[in-house]
């Protein structure tokens, strides 16, 4: 049965939208019955998905294809950007997912692999600000923390984007008056994980003609942003939540293999030392919350980085190398927060087995993009799951799966017990807001109750 159900999801992964890829033979999937099937041509779209496509729901039901959505998402999210960027959220039409390759007279040519569309979104922190006024307009390049100044003239390349969350729930840090150690996750080579939250056009023109950007307005108000549709053209609402690790170098303990990680130039400014610096980082970790009619509580889709941890009660194989988990250390506490000011190593383990149909999913979309060039990055990253609930009611209840968390991403909510997940947890305490945890950055800010709701036991208690 359950080989019959991946193969019927391997099935239900069709072409879409306009194409850059490259044609090429598609391997042949795994024997069903005696027979041989070849899933179809996968075409690449820099376009995301307007809302789920499905068809003999009443065979394999509608997870196959909320995956579908989810890593037809990915790829138009992670699609490269034009250089230079003149409108942001904008895909580069002449490009492909990746880096697209060629041969001229001169020998083989590769395009950029970024930035790309996603990093192009306007940041959390550049639409919440103190005092409450109207934000700098979408197209604005991001603001940069005083403190960061300098190591911005002398690297222009990392200037383009400042990281200074360092837990996807911590407090914002931007003008770097405020410390709060929040539950970080430290990598193998001591270094911490950084964390950011981008928000698409729809998003801000929604925040800003409603003037949510200031707590007071949201009192009272209803609070609902825009979805799109397969009959209309209304554009989605469009939030990505992305994790990034420094990467270690031929000094490191434990050195990364770059090839293996999506990477990018950006200036990190540590509240704790309050030192910035120009870091490579790759990226470990990616929610993609998407808004549409069949998804009224949201699509929310997450992915990791192949090499982040394994799962509890699997057995490590043999000189296996993660990138938050040592298996030499038998003694180490799993899944728990560093003390504050320390770099001692987060070990880390999944709770929550890998799905399998989202794990078969994955490999045909990983193969597919090893179709356009053998080396593409984007083949080391896999989807966890695509939570989402069909009705709007009750609100904070999925329809499936019923959990969902990401190891770098809620490394210590992986417990699935309620509210943690998705839809649960933003069900719960953003319920009145359209399950939105960015409008609680808005000024002024009236009470700490959420620095309770988030705190984890022997950890900094943090907000969202």
């Amino acid at each position: 049965m359950r080989q019959k159900l991946i193969a019927l999801a391997a099935l239900a992964l069709l072409p879409v939208g306009l194409a850059h890829a490259q044609q090429a033979d598609a391997p042949a999937g795994p024997t069903v019955n005696g027979r041989q099937f070849t899933p179809p041509y996968y075409v690449f779209s820099p376009d995301i998905p307007a809302d789920i496509v499905t068809q003999n729901v009443g065979a394999i039901g509608l997870q196959v294809y909320v995956d579908n959505m989810a890593w037809d998402s990915f790829v138009a999210l992670n699609w490269p950007a034009p250089n230079p960027i003149v409108e942001r959220g904008v895909p580069d039409r002449e490009n492909v997912i990746g880096g697209f390759t060629y041969t001229t007279e001169g020998g083989k040519k590769t395009m950029p692999t970024g930035p790309v569309v996603w990093e192009t979104y306007k940041d959390s922190d550049d639409i919440y600000l103190d005092p409450p006024v109207k934000p700098a307009p979408f197209d604005a390049a991001e603001r940069i923390p005083p403190q960061c100044l300098i190591q911005a003239k002398e690297n222009p390349a990392a200037a383009r984007r400042t990281l200074v969350r360092t837990a996807k729930i911590s407090d914002v840090l931007i003008g770097g008056d405020k410390q709060s150690d929040g539950n970080r996750l430290v990598d193998q080579n001591g270094q911490n994980v950084w964390y950011e939250v981008k928000l698409n056009r729809v998003y801000y023109d929604y925040v800003v003609t409603n003037k949510f950007y200031d707590s007071r307005n949201q009192s009272g108000a209803k609070i609902a942003f825009p979805a799109s549709s397969n009959t209309t053209d209304r554009s989605a609402t469009v939030k990505v939540k992305a994790a990034w690790k420094v990467l270690g170098g031929s000094g490191s303990r434990q050195p990364d293999d770059a090839t293996r990680f999506y990477t990018t130039d950006a200036l990190v400014f540590d509240p704790a030392t309050k030192r910035c610096e120009a870091r490579k980082l790759g990226l470990v970790g990616l929610h993609v919350v998407i808004k549409t009619d069949q998804l009224p509580q949201w699509l929310w889709a997450t992915f990791e980085q192949v090499d982040n941890a394994p799962t509890q009660g699997q057995t490590i194989p043999t000189g296996a190398k993660y990138n938050f988990f040592n298996p030499s250390c038998t003694g180490c506490k799993v899944n728990q927060p560093p003390a504050t000011g320390s770099n001692t190593p987060t070990q880390v383990m999944r709770v929550i087995p890998l799905d399998d149909v989202a794990a078969s999913k994955s490999t045909i979309y990983q193969t597919a993009l090893k179709t356009l060039r053998p080396d593409n990055v984007w083949q080391y990253y896999r989807l966890v799951n695509a939570q989402w609930a069909g009705k709007g009611v009750p609100i904070g209840t999925p329809t499936q799966p019923p959990f969902l968390a990401n190891t770098t991403l809620e490394t210590y909510m992986q417990s699935p017990q309620q509210p943690n997940g998705c839809i649960n947890c933003h069900g719960k305490f953003a319920g009145s807001k359209d399950l939105d945890f960015q409008l609680f950055d808005a000024y002024p800010r009236k009470s700490k109750q959420l620095l309770d709701l988030f705190r984890v036991p022997g950890a900094t208690a943090m907000k969202p």
